[in-house]
């Protein structure tokens, strides 16, 4: 049913993104409604209001794209006073379900916002006729922020819910449809430098940062940046750039280039020190790993703990031994391993996944 009532979202062109600060690098979860809602301290102005009335079982529906609300939050708020309504939310995109409840007299729904996104409303009466206020909120005026892409609005749900290897592929995905996606870069960045893949991540952000960031990503790839190069810093470059292809080889499905560039710097003439030597072993495990050579990937892992000092880096070393043994059907090594890198303390995505991992070890375990 087309919507009767003209609520005039042309007039929207102004409404305003939601300014965030971004403290820790990898603060992704700045997209996700709850976050949003505490950034902004509860602060929201009306944009729009409507009232209309329904008679019972009617539907009223309608369309809001991206471009006739260019920001990066709203909040849709439909009131019935003594009137209860049913209230869908649809991302016509993915044909997801932002939001359905049923039988209540107030809805509110924080719908995050980005390019290219769209959803319908529906907004059905119940079994009597009722009068039904329909509010569009936004952020206090005066915080004018870009908004982000359709996929990097995905990665950043992703991230909260703690899925960061979609996260991540949905960042990938920005950057091919979009190679200036600047924002997608910088948070891939993120996910690299808590993977480990140091040199990579620096790549990126160099590249977000020649791009147009938005003011709160550029800070957070300053910050990235500055951990990143203290990271780098003992590093020759022939060995960062080294580093950064084995990387690259690594995520492409390239595990016998990554190797052999692994190789080649482990048994070269260039000095180095114990972390760096730790993180090729750890490159060069995995690549092992993705080439079925387990026990080699074992060796290689073992080695790489034994030349790192830092506990994060031994909780990723561990976790990817955990990751290796079940895939070898070790399940008691594979349940110590993962223990061990949940103690040492794993970055958000990994750890979720440790710990499902875990759950069905235990299961297994007991059967």
């Amino acid at each position: 049913m087309k919507s009767p009532i003209p609520f005039g979202f042309r007039n929207f062109r102004t409404v305003l993104g939601y300014g965030l600060t971004l403290g820790l690098a990898l603060s992704l979860a700045l997209g996700l409604p709850s976050r949003l809602a505490a950034a902004q301290g509860g602060y929201w102005e009306k944009y729009s209001s409507e009232s209309f009335t329904l008679k019972p079982k009617e539907t009223f529906q309608f369309h809001v794209t991206f471009a006739e609300i260019p920001v990066r939050v709203w909040k849709l708020v439909v009131d019935g006073g003594d009137w209860q309504c049913d209230l869908s939310v649809f991302r016509v995109r993915d044909d997801a379900i932002l939001y359905y409840k049923i039988d209540e007299r107030h809805h509110e729904v924080l719908i995050p916002w980005g390019q290219d996104e769209e959803v319908m409303v529906a907004i059905t009466a119940r079994s009597q006729q009722g009068n039904y206020v329909v509010d569009i909120m936004g952020p206090p005026k005066g915080q004018v922020q870009a908004a982000y892409s359709y996929h990097v609005n995905r990665a950043l749900e992703a991230y909260g819910s703690g899925q960061t290897l979609k996260a991540q592929a949905e960042c990938e995905t920005a950057i091919q449809r979009n190679p200036d996606d600047a924002v997608a870069k910088v948070l891939l960045a993120g996910f690299l430098k808590e993977d480990r893949f140091y040199g990579q991540a620096d790549q990126l952000v160099d590249e977000a940062l020649a791009g147009d960031l938005p003011a709160d990503m550029r800070q957070l790839a300053v910050d990235l940046k500055g951990e990143l190069a203290i990271l780098l810093a003992p590093l020759a470059p022939e060995i960062v750039q080294a580093m950064t292809k084995a990387e690259e080889d690594l995520n492409a499905g390239r595990a016998a280039d990554a190797l052999g560039v692994c190789d080649d710097i482990l048994a070269g003439t260039v000095k180095l020190d114990g972390a760096a030597k730790g993180q090729f072993e750890m490159l060069r495990g995995r690549a092992l790993d993705s080439l079925d050579r387990n026990f080699e990937a074992v060796d290689a892992y073992t080695r790489a703990l034994h030349l790192t000092s830092l506990k994060s880096d031994e909780a990723v070393i561990y976790f990817y031994m955990g990751r290796l043994f079940l895939k070898m059907e070790n399940l008691q090594q594979a349940q110590g391993a993962y223990t061990m890198a949940l103690q040492y303390g794993l970055p958000t995505g990994l750890d979720l996944q440790a710990r499902e991992d875990l759950v069905q070890i235990e299961k297994r375990l007991q059967e």
